[in-house]
């Protein structure tokens, strides 16, 4: 009799253990979800806020376009009126124009630029989180290269966005020229 206590009480002990460690691999999948989750969120927020600034800069862009092709015409119609002199005026208005909208397209471009680099950023940013939640679901001895490689990904990831801005960043320079 004392032997079958002994042996169901063990039998409740192992068994209660088991459910310990699959309580540890559900908690692990939910962390790895809610991360996906506020990762994805995040993603949308920047993206979002990406298309905003990139919208703004577009009317911008427009606007300046429009208001150049206004100062133009103003310029052509006294070339009507005052040959000789109007055709001087005229384009060193068109002149003035043209660099105007360069400015604007310089800027846009950054603009663009600057909201590429926040969505990749921030998708950087989300991956790693989500990677690294990964990592904490893995077995200790797998759980630190897991992490190091995530992390050296994220690095990975920034410095390609950082690229990519001062490649945008230098051919808003040269449309200003």
């Amino acid at each position: 009799m004392k032997s079958v206590l002994v042996v169901s009480t063990l039998a409740a002990i192992l068994g209660l253990s088991a459910c310990n460690q699959q309580d540890s691999a559900v908690e692990a999948q939910q962390k790895v979800d809610e991360a996906r989750q506020q990762a994805a969120e995040e993603l949308a927020q920047a993206q979002q806020d990406a298309a905003k600034q990139s919208a703004e800069a577009q009317q911008k862009l427009d606007a300046a376009r429009e208001a150049a092709r206004a100062d133009v015409a103003e310029a052509d119609a006294k070339a009507n009126a005052k040959i000789n002199s109007a055709t001087s005026e005229a384009m060193d208005v068109a002149s003035e124009a043209q660099g105007d909208v360069a400015e604007v397209r310089a800027d846009t471009i950054k603009s663009q630029a600057d909201a590429d680099y926040d969505v990749a950023i921030a998708k950087a940013d989300a991956d790693l989180k989500v990677a690294l939640e990964k990592c904490e679901a893995l077995p200790a001895g797998q759980s630190g290269a897991c992490k190091d490689q995530a992390n050296a990904s994220h690095e990975i990831a920034k410095a390609n966005a950082r690229r990519a801005l001062d490649d945008a960043q230098a051919i808003a320079k040269d449309t200003q020229r």
